[in-house]
């Protein structure tokens, strides 16, 4: 399923240029200049299969909010061109996203903003688009795609895995009260990656600290009470849970069990099986970006109308609608700062760009990508361990960073 939508220049009396000085290369610059006709900006989402709900959410975000903001805000476009976001279905499955990926290519999409949700499918997906140089802004896992040798066209949305990993270890270090820490994991390797990046580093950050218990439970699995039992005879300061997707089942274990333990998960734990969690909410954090702190500024206007356009299509369905501004939005705010640099749309000319010019969107989301950074997120929002529950800012529903 491909779905072209176009931000046209609604309400503009200035038509869109496809020709001329505005979209041609700098003078003497090496890259070629914008071919004439819209600017093709690549998304892929499960529309259908076992995750589609996440997917259609997305979609509805993208066609209902994100394209009239960038619109409005943009109204020639990029460089006097249209913007044209293509959608692609990949079903959370990896052959159905291998042939998403190759279609994204096929139509010659400037860039891609999103990628498949499911791991396996993303990975197969950012080999596809590495190959054929085709720049992929976008919020990535994996430990992995931090080395800019192997993947010079993949940037990230968030921080990266060991970014995040390193926020939730010193976070761990500073709270001398966590000495044993017990681990739920389903042993998938993106989930052994995420412990692996908080673990390593409390070797040297907390030396004393010792992880006294793992238990391994399939993803999804609907009894947890035998490795609920386990972990909670280990008796930890903190329990941490990293699994793909099935939480419900795990809270509600810990429940029966009679156990109130401190917990530190993934956020995830805002989507799936979230209302079940309960009071346990109250003691747990997550590792994440886009938290706020307690006594934040005020957000400015243009950030307000943004949040107020997401708040008003999903009301409290979702968590955190300054995610939907950065996944959205700001891989859109780059793409047009990068391309209007060296008026090109060459994947080349679009590394450049962004490897050589720090960008801030909304006076939230700061980036400073380098030739050997390319999850360049950072200010109060990038990575933290954020409080599960109360959230702030009223309908915005933003997490708060944990003490």
């Amino acid at each position: 399923m491909v779905c072209g939508l176009v931000l046209a220049a609604c309400g503009s009396s200035s038509k869109p240029k496809t020709t001329g000085a505005a979209t041609g290369a700098a003078a003497g610059s090496k890259f070629a200049a914008i071919p004439d006709g819209p600017i093709k900006l690549g998304i892929s989402l499960p529309l259908s299969g076992a995750t589609a709900e996440g997917g259609l959410n997305a979609q509805k975000a993208f066609t209902q909010v994100t394209m009239k903001q960038f619109n409005a805000l943009h109204p020639d476009g990029i460089d006097g061109h249209p913007v044209q976001l293509d959608i692609v279905d990949d079903a959370s499955d990896v052959t159905k996203g291998v042939n998403a990926a190759n279609q994204l290519v096929s139509d010659k999409v400037a860039a891609v903003i999103t990628a498949g949700f499911n791991p396996q499918v993303g990975s197969q997906q950012y080999a596809i688009f590495s190959k054929s140089k085709v720049p992929v802004i976008s919020f990535q896992g994996g430990s992995d795609y931090a080395d800019t040798t192997k993947w010079p066209y993949m940037y990230g949305i968030g921080p990266s895995v060991p970014q995040e990993g390193q926020a939730s270890a010193k976070w761990i270090a500073s709270h001398p009260e966590i000495q044993k820490i017990a681990v739920l994991t389903d042993g998938a390797p993106a989930d052994e990656d995420l412990l692996n990046t908080i673990i390593t580093p409390l070797k040297t950050m907390a030396p004393s600290v010792q992880v006294v218990k793992t238990v391994s439970s399939p993803a999804g699995a609907v009894d947890v009470s035998t490795p609920v039992a386990q972990l909670k005879a280990a008796n930890p300061d903190l329990l941490m849970v990293f699994i793909s997707y099935g939480l419900g089942p795990v809270w509600q274990a810990i429940q029966t069990a009679g156990w109130s333990p401190r917990i530190l998960t993934s956020a995830l734990v805002w989507y799936d099986g979230f209302t079940g969690m309960g009071t346990l909410a109250n003691n747990a954090v997550a590792e994440y970006f886009a938290c706020a702190k307690p006594d934040h500024p005020a957000y400015s206007k243009q950030l307000t109308d943004l949040l107020d356009g997401y708040a008003n299509v999903f009301g409290a369905s979702s968590v955190n609608y300054l995610t939907f501004v950065d996944n959205d939005l700001v891989p859109m705010e780059l793409m047009k700062a990068a391309i209007e640099k060296n008026h090109s749309v060459d994947p080349d000319a679009i590394k450049q760009a962004l490897e050589s010019t720090p960008q801030s969107f909304y006076g939230v989301f700061n980036y400073n990508y380098t030739s050997s950074n390319h999850f360049g997120l950072t200010g109060d929002y990038s990575a933290a361990v954020c409080k599960d529950t109360p959230f702030g800012d009223g309908a915005y529903r933003v997490p708060i960073v944990a003490p």
